[in-house]
C-alpha cells in the first residue's frame, strides 16, 4: 500500500494496542474518539459562520493496531463577501491545528482542575483562529469557556473507555499527540472557580435503559451512560404521555436518543455533592441492533 502523506486536508487518527483485539470493539472505540473530534470540529465552525460543514472520508486504514487516515473538507460558503480569499482551505489549516492543540493539551494535562488552564487553552485556540482565518470584513465569535469545558469533558470520557496499554495517537502537519486513559477533569472545581456554585448544562446523549419506572407520578428511570449508571428524570411530558398510552414498545436495553440536562450541586470547595439528570426531550429510540460502526463519512 502507498504511504499517504500528511497535507493541510487529512490526519492519522490511530489506535495503539498490543496482541490482538476484538474488531468490534476496536472500530467502535475509535469511532467514539472520532466524534468527539467532529464535536469539537462543529463547536469551532459555528464560531467562525453560519452554513459551513465539514465532511470526513476514511483515506486509507492500516491493521496491527489500526491506523487510519482521515481526509477532511469544508464545503459551503457562506457570503459574497468572503469569497475573495481561500475560505475552505483556512477553515480547515484552522480544524487541523485546533484538534492538534486540543489532543496535545489533553497529552500534557493528565490532571486538569483549574480554570487557568483551560483559560489558557481556549486563548491558545482564539489566537490562531484570528491568525489563520482572520478577515478585516469579518468578525469571528469566540467560544465561551463552558462550550470548551463541555467538549472537553466528553473527549475525556471517551478516552477513559479505553483499556490498558491502549493509546490513541494523533498526527496532523501540526504535530503529533498520543493519548491514554489516564486523564481527568475536575469540571465541578473549575465551575467553582468560573464563579457557579450550582451549573447545569443540556447536551444530546444516548442512554441505555436500565430500568423503567412504571409509574406515571414518577418519572425517573435507571440509564447506562458511557461506563456509568445513572437515575435522569424524564420532564418530556408528551413522550411519557405516548409511553404510557402503550403507543410504542420499550424493554430495558433498549436505548433512547435524549437531550439531557446536568446539574451540578457543589460544595464551598468545589467538589461535586452530587449530580442531578434531566432527560427533557426524548428524541428518538434506538433498537440495540443499531450500535455498529457508523462514522458517518463519505
Amino acid at each position: 500500500m502507498a504511504q499517504i502523506e500528511l497535507n493541510n486536508e487529512n490526519f492519522q487518527l490511530n489506535l495503539l494496542f498490543e496482541g490482538e483485539k476484538n474488531p468490534s470493539e476496536a472500530f467502535d472505540e475509535l469511532k467514539d474518539v472520532f466524534q468527539a473530534l467532529s464535536a469539537l470540529d462543529e463547536v469551532y465552525i459555528a464560531s467562525i459562520a453560519n452554513g459551513i460543514h465539514c465532511d470526513y472520508s476514511i483515506q486509507s486504514i492500516e491493521y496491527s493496531s489500526i491506523k487510519t487516515w482521515i481526509a477532511q473538507r469544508i464545503r459551503e460558503v457562506p457570503d459574497e463577501a468572503i469569497k475573495e480569499f481561500d475560505w475552505k482551505k483556512l477553515v480547515g489549516h484552522f480544524l487541523l491545528k485546533l484538534k492538534y492543540l486540543v489532543l496535545k493539551y489533553l497529552e500534557s494535562n493528565s490532571e486538569i482542575d483549574s480554570k487557568d488552564s483551560i483559560e489558557r487553552l481556549a486563548k491558545e485556540i482564539e489566537v490562531e483562529k484570528t491568525k489563520i482565518i482572520n478577515n478585516d470584513k469579518y468578525l469571528l465569535n469566540e467560544v465561551n469557556l463552558y462550550t470548551l469545558i463541555n467538549t472537553l469533558e466528553k473527549m475525556v470520557a471517551v478516552l477513559g473507555n479505553l483499556k490498558e496499554k491502549e493509546r490513541i495517537e494523533f498526527k496532523s502537519i501540526d504535530g503529533s499527540a498520543i493519548l491514554n486513559r489516564r486523564i481527568n477533569i475536575n469540571k465541578a472545581k473549575i465551575l467553582w472557580e468560573l464563579g457557579d456554585t450550582n451549573a447545569e448544562h443540556e447536551t444530546t446523549e444516548i442512554l441505555k435503559i436500565k430500568k423503567i419506572d412504571l409509574l406515571s407520578n414518577n418519572s425517573t428511570w435507571t440509564f447506562k451512560l458511557g461506563t456509568k449508571t445513572i437515575d435522569a428524570k424524564i420532564i418530556d411530558r408528551v413522550w411519557l404521555d405516548k409511553y404510557h398510552s402503550r403507543e410504542f414498545p420499550l424493554l430495558p436495553e433498549d436505548s433512547l436518543k435524549v437531550k439531557l440536562k446536568v446539574i451540578y450541586i457543589n460544595r464551598p470547595d468545589g467538589s461535586v455533592l452530587k449530580n442531578v439528570y434531566e432527560i427533557t426531550e426524548v428524541l428518538k429510540r434506538i433498537d440495540p441492533e443499531d450500535g455498529s460502526f457508523q462514522m458517518k463519512l463519505i
